[in-house]
């Protein structure tokens, strides 16, 4: 799902819809962080709470939690890019740091 979709769903929430989105989110926040290792998946707490839901309060929480099940998880591999470094012709590859002391890659603008 796309951003704009999403955006335009939680666009549509109306009145109590809206308020009862917040709380779920709010309910949602809560839990996981009681939880141990604060890891509880919005999925199974969605799944839980289907019969109370009406249809777009249901669509809206839907496309919150397939945008947060897109993208890496804990554990997974990055995929392997390479970048020229500063100031040199020469390049890196980020697999080249397989085994060694962890990465930390820094995005930013410099202008």
């Amino acid at each position: 799902m796309l951003k704009a979709e999403r955006d335009q769903i939680l666009g549509n929430l109306q009145g109590d819809d809206r308020k009862q989105f917040r709380q779920f989110i709010d309910d949602y926040r809560a839990k996981r962080k009681a939880t141990s290792g604060g890891q509880m998946p919005a999925r199974e707490m969605l799944d839980a709470a289907t019969a109370e839901l009406t249809g777009i309060l249901r669509e809206a929480m839907e496309a919150v939690v397939t945008r947060d099940e897109m993208g890496p998880h804990v554990g997974d591999a990055p995929p392997d890019f390479d970048l020229k470094r500063m100031g040199s012709e020469d390049r890196v590859r980020l697999s080249s740091f397989k085994g060694q002391k962890p990465v930390a890659l820094i995005f930013g603008s410099y202008t």
